[in-house]
């Protein structure tokens, strides 16, 4: 396996391609109750209780909101509110902007093009491609941040159910984002990112390593162990599945230290085959095993304790899990 190819590990480096990109200003459709002040002009689009608008990102903290008219086309003057007021008002609707604004906009050769100067790039701003798919996906986190979980889970999954083709939308895309989610804390999510990012290809041990982390972290055994059984199957030498090996081992004999690091009892089951995992890796070498576990005790204790020393953010818990 060319190890070039892999995604990468801890989101440090972009193994595999080069970047399509960086994040672009976010454009898509968004909806808001029609109790709030829908404006003047042409009559709004809407489902239900809701107005659909066009919002598309202006500056570091500001967004340029338009109505929608009945063809899902953007009409009348812009107004600018401000990030907060997006977070807390308007809902992202990729779906009608994918399905009903971009086809209309082909139909009638309608364009909204943007600039950025700083960044030398000219595009579409009505398009599903990387820039803009990367931007909703921040806006997303922004969200479950925010404690707004029900957005956030939303926009998420239909970021994952986007049907447009773009150059950039493969494995290295999906596994960024289940890296951007784990680290945040919001493991549910990190899973369906590295599971949509599988489907782009079933053989790299990274990415079957980051899935295994993640489900290692919801306490999920048999999931975790069945991603760390193909990983070891493709690169029995990845030094972090060693071990996360290492580690379930002395978790299924150690319940006190589950309690410390707040894990479910280990399957039976899980824990004959983890154990089984490293034997073929320090086969009789006793001493290189008691090195290994020191350093992986070690290091899991410092990673628990950071977690518990940043009280100041929000880690969304099993009570909000899926999308």
């Amino acid at each position: 396996m060319n190890k070039n190819t892999l995604v990468s590990i801890d989101g440090k480096s972009r193994a595999g391609r080069a970047s399509q990109g960086c994040t672009g200003p976010i454009c898509c459709i968004f909806s808001t109750s029609k109790s709030r002040n829908p404006g003047r002009g042409t009559t709004l689009r809407g489902q239900g209780r809701v107005h659909y608008w066009l919002v598309r990102q202006a500056g570091e903290d500001g967004y340029a909101v338009r109505g929608v008219d009945g063809d899902y086309l953007p009409f009348g003057e812009e107004s600018l509110i401000s990030g907060d007021e997006l977070l807390a008002h308007y809902t992202p609707e990729v779906a009608v902007f994918e399905e009903r604004m971009l086809p209309s906009a082909r139909r009638r050769n309608y364009q909204l093009v943007g600039t950025n100067r700083e960044q030398g790039y000219r595009r579409s701003l009505l398009a599903i491609d990387e820039p803009n798919v990367r931007g909703l996906f921040e806006l997303g986190q922004e969200y479950i941040l925010a404690r707004r979980m029900a957005k956030g889970r939303a926009l998420l999954g239909e970021l994952m159910r986007v049907k447009t083709p773009f150059p950039g939308k493969d494995q290295y895309l999906f596994n960024e984002f289940g890296i951007a989610l784990r680290k945040i804390g919001y493991f549910d999510g990190a899973v369906i990112c590295y599971r949509r990012a599988l489907k782009y290809t079933e053989r790299d041990d990274h990415l079957l390593y980051n899935l295994a982390r993640a489900y290692y972290e919801q306490g999920q055994w048999w999931d975790c162990m069945e991603m760390l059984t193909r990983c070891f199957a493709l690169n029995p030498e990845l030094p972090v599945a060693r071990d996360l090996v290492i580690l379930i081992n002395a978790l299924a004999e150690n319940p006190a230290l589950r309690r410390r690091y707040d894990k479910p009892p280990v399957p039976e089951g899980v824990a004959r085959r983890a154990a089984l995992l490293d034997e073929s890796v320090f086969t009789t070498d006793d001493e290189a095993r008691s090195r290994a576990r020191g350093r992986t005790m070690r290091d899991e204790a410092r990673a628990v304790l950071d977690k518990r020393r940043d009280k100041g953010l929000w880690l969304p818990g099993r009570d909000v899990a899926g999308m």
